[in-house]
């Protein structure tokens, strides 16, 4: 990690502490020492199922581009595509970038398959994502928060315009390589010489790896059975992440309606694909437990309940992500991020050589 990402990151921690000092300490300490384990242990178990039905509805899109690859290793590179997530300030396109590049090399599948199935597996999280829009509109709405009901409004726009935008520039045969070269000159402008050295490197992305990848995306959407089963995995996993908010409340003893989680998670989502800070991290807890407020939450326990999810979903998950990557050995291609597929007689040579090092 750089000096400038530990910055952000102490930047999160005096935030955090900021926030404890102003829900007050004093009482957050007692709130945990009367909180109950069992739940918060309950908390974790459900988060590893969460991320079970990730790698469950990735594995089903894998397997409809006739991408075979194991349990572990897709579970593996969930892990080290959110630790460059959490590790990256933005709209979290680096650990996407990350997670096909691991898995890639690990199954010897070139990136633009494998690239396509992870666009499937990011859309289909919006069939979920636009009902949970639906139903924390109508429940602010009902509460009387006529302010909050317009900034959920304004959110709920501003993530689905940003998605449409990104799936119409990713699948437009003519948009999608103007912004490859859109990139490209910005790239020129910021190292010249650099740029010129990787122009062919953009040709390719533009001429080849797109076309590829908008084929297979499309053959991929257009197996049904593929995407209804990785669509119910996407239920699934929103299903068990409020599941797990509402334990983390149990556990403090605090118990919160689902309606109420649902509401913090739509504003959550939006706010962390902008955030500047690295994970949101600092920002994230703040916003979340300022919603809570304001729907009725005690400042003590909404901090306190933020605190502890964001420990189970954010800090751990970014511990054993790092590990993950250190085992792996898995680097940020120093060349660039993984957009062009390798050349068949490369991808040849590299799955020889992993026959004869297995005999």
């Amino acid at each position: 990690m750089d000096w400038k990402k530990g910055v952000f990151f102490i930047g999160a921690l005096i935030v955090i502490g900021a926030l404890i000092n102003w829900a007050g300490a004093q009482g957050i300490a007692e709130i945990l020492r009367d909180s109950d384990i069992e739940y918060f242990i309950l908390a974790i178990l459900v988060y590893i199922l969460t991320l079970v039905a990730w790698a469950l509805r990735w594995k089903v899109l894998l397997r409809g581009l006739g991408i075979r690859a194991p349990f572990r290793a897709v579970f593996s590179a969930i892990f080290v595509g959110m630790f460059f997530n959490n590790i990256s300030p933005g709209a979290k396109g680096l650990g996407e970038f990350i997670r096909v590049y691991y898995l890639a090399k690990r199954v010897k599948s070139p990136y633009g398959p494998m690239t396509a199935s992870v666009m499937m597996d990011r859309i289909l999280d919006l069939v979920p994502i636009a009902v949970m829009m639906v139903i924390a509109t109508i429940h602010v709405y009902r509460l009387g928060e006529i302010g909050l009901t317009i900034l959920i409004i304004v959110l709920d726009a501003v993530l689905m315009a940003f998605s449409a935008l990104v799936i119409w520039l990713l699948m437009s045969e003519t948009k999608a390589p103007g912004a490859v070269w859109w990139i490209y000159r910005l790239y020129h402008r910021i190292s010249a010489g650099r740029a010129e050295k990787r122009k062919d490197s953009f040709q390719n992305i533009a001429d080849v790896t797109i076309p590829r990848l908008q084929s297979d995306f499309k053959n991929l959407s257009k197996d049904k059975i593929a995407t209804i089963v990785a669509l119910f995995h996407s239920f699934v996993y929103w299903g068990l992440t409020i599941l797990r908010y509402y334990f983390v409340f149990l556990a403090i003893k605090y118990p919160i309606v689902p309606m109420d989680i649902t509401v913090v998670l739509v504003v959550s989502m939006v706010v962390g694909m902008f955030a500047i800070v690295p994970g949101g991290a600092g920002i994230i807890e703040a916003v979340n437990s300022a919603v809570f407020v304001a729907l009725g939450i005690n400042p003590e326990h909404a901090v306190t309940g933020v605190l502890l999810e964001r420990l189970i979903s954010y800090w751990g998950p970014t511990v054993i992500g790092s590990l993950v990557t250190a085992e792996s050995e898995t680097e940020v291609p120093k060349e660039g991020l993984p957009l062009a597929a390798p050349d068949e007689e490369t991808l040849k040579k590299e799955i020889k050589d992993k026959e004869e090092n297995e005999l």
